[in-house]
Parts: C-alpha cells; sequence; structure tokens
C-alpha cells in the first residue's frame, strides 16, 4: 500500500521575540502548548528569518528567494500598489504535488490587484487579512477599511482575530482530512494594535489608524495586552495539535513554528518594550539578531 505523503502546517507568528516562550527562556509567558511542541519535537536556537519587518520575511518563505529578487524589501503600506507578483510558492508547488492547501491569517504581500493576494499563488483557500495589520475585534486596517477576507471577497465575521484564524484552521483541516493538506497558518499576534481577547475595539471604519490611540490599541497596560495575545496564539496551537490528533493525522502531519521577525524592546515613538529578545541584540527592524 503506498505511503500517505505528510501534511504540513506551518504557523507563523507576527513579531514574536525570541525568548517570548517559556521554551526559550520567558519568565512572563507561559506557552505550554508551543513549550509541549518544542520537547516533543526540535527546537532551534540559531535559525534566521530573511528580514526584520513582515513582508520581506513572507515573501522569501513563499518563493524561496532573497527578498530583493521579488522587489519586496520593506514592510508593504496600504497606499503603494505593490505586491508579489508571479511567482513559484510554495503552495504552488505542494498543490503541483497532490496537496490540498489553504491559509488562515495574514498575508502582507500585496491587496490591491488579486494577481497579488493568496488564491492566485497556489492556495486553494483563503481566510484572513491581506494588509499588515488590523483591528483584532472590529477587523479595520490602518486607513480604516475593512480587511477581512474569504479568497478574493470581503467577508463580515465577528471574532477575535486570533480565534478566527486558529478556527479557519480547524475547518480546513477537518475538510482535508483524507487528502494530504498545507495549510499556513499567519497569525497576526502578537503585532499591535495591542488587545487581548476581551478589549473594545478602538478601530472604525474610516478612520485612519494615526489619529488619536488607534494605531497600538487603547489598552493602557500593553504588556497585559501583550501576554493575553501569547496566550491566545498558543492556545491556538493546542487546539489544532488537538484537532490533528482526533482526526488521527498527528503521526502524519509535520508542524512547524516560527516567529516574522523580532519584537519591540524599547519605549520609543509610542512603540512599547511589550517583547524579549533575550540575549540578542536589537529589536524589529534592525538586522542585528535580535
Amino acid at each position: 500500500m503506498k505511503s500517505r505523503k505528510p501534511n504540513i502546517v506551518l504557523i507563523l507568528a507576527d513579531d514574536l521575540g525570541y525568548a517570548d516562550l517559556s521554551c526559550y527562556g520567558s519568565k512572563v509567558q507561559h506557552t505550554p502548548e508551543l513549550d509541549r511542541l518544542a520537547s516533543e519535537g526540535m527546537r532551534f536556537t540559531d535559525f534566521h528569518a530573511n528580514g526584520p519587518v513582515c513582508s520581506p520575511t513572507r515573501a522569501a518563505l513563499m518563493t524561496g528567494c532573497y527578498q530583493q529578487r521579488v522587489g519586496i524589501e520593506d514592510a508593504l503600506t496600504i497606499d503603494g500598489d505593490v505586491g508579489l507578483g508571479p511567482q513559484v510558492t510554495l503552495a504552488s508547488c505542494l498543490r503541483e504535488q497532490g496537496y490540498a492547501t489553504g491559509m488562515s491569517g495574514k498575508w502582507h504581500l500585496g491587496s490591491k490587484r488579486p494577481e497579488f493576494r493568496p488564491n492566485a499563488h497556489g492556495f486553494d483557500e483563503f481566510w484572513g487579512l491581506l494588509t499588515g495589520d488590523g483591528d483584532y475585534h472590529s477587523h479595520i486596517d490602518r486607513a480604516g477599511n475593512r480587511d477581512w477576507w474569504h479568497n478574493n471577497e470581503r467577508a463580515e465575521e465577528d471574532g477575535y482575530t486570533t480565534e478566527l484564524i486558529t478556527r479557519h484552521g480547524l475547518d480546513f483541516i477537518d475538510k482535508h482530512r483524507d487528502e494530504p493538506f498545507f495549510l499556513y497558518i499567519a497569525h497576526l499576534a502578537p503585532h499591535f494594535p495591542w488587545q487581548g481577547p476581551t478589549d473594545n475595539a478602538d478601530r472604525i471604519e474610516g478612520v485612519d489608524y494615526r489619529q488619536g490611540t488607534v494605531k497600538f490599541g487603547s489598552r493602557p497596560d500593553k504588556k497585559a495586552a501583550f501576554t493575553e495575545m501569547v496566550t491566545a496564539l498558543d492556545e491556538g496551537v493546542g487546539q489544532l495539535r488537538e484537532k490533528l490528533r482526533s482526526c488521527g493525522l498527528e503521526d502524519d502531519t509535520i508542524i512547524i513554528f516560527m516567529s516574522d521577525n523580532g519584537g519591540y524592546t524599547l519605549d520609543k515613538n509610542g512603540y512599547v518594550s511589550v517583547s524579549d529578545n533575550g540575549f540578542l541584540r536589537g529589536q524589529k527592524r534592525d538586522v542585528y539578531e535580535g
């Protein structure tokens, strides 16, 4: 009997520092699900992302190319008509090999044209946000636009972003349990705005995020919000693993967890030292190892 191809679940956190998990030394964050994943698998301590911000890392991850080669060298803005052009991607390669391909979460490789979006780059199904960040409760982007999508159509869906991303990942596993699948879970957490699951929405439609507190979130204790965000992320990983176990797929699935770049460790220009890059120098946007 021919053996089944392994499923692949690739989980990407956003702005998670090197030491923001307890299995990497955090004394603040409690991440039992990710600690368990690390203890049962392989923990990397010298792994380098391609860039210190969101879009270049994602471009390299999807294409296997340096970000300069595909023309995405910095985080893409909402206003620019730039995105990932025709490329061979991880998803398109796996689809050619008979995999069902799904993405749930943050794309940030182009939003203005359909040819920039996930469905044009090998993903059969996409749920999530196309831009760089959004309110975790209202799903409003930096320019005041609704940014929650199902494939190429805007979708209205209530819920906390981290939990929605996990939920659609669980649904995808259920739907494709009888065939090999590639599932890309691209969490927004713990990228700002720093909002926990029970906080209020801050951004409203038609209002630019630079007005008032809507850029970073109105929660006064942003470190506490950050901890709640990491907890929700960790719980989501546990739910995905439990789904794989209940479907009898855990032994047939490769799970990879990583961050796109380091976190914020300095209180400057409205940014808050919410993160921990451990013994590594620098923070997000620096080209030092942190």
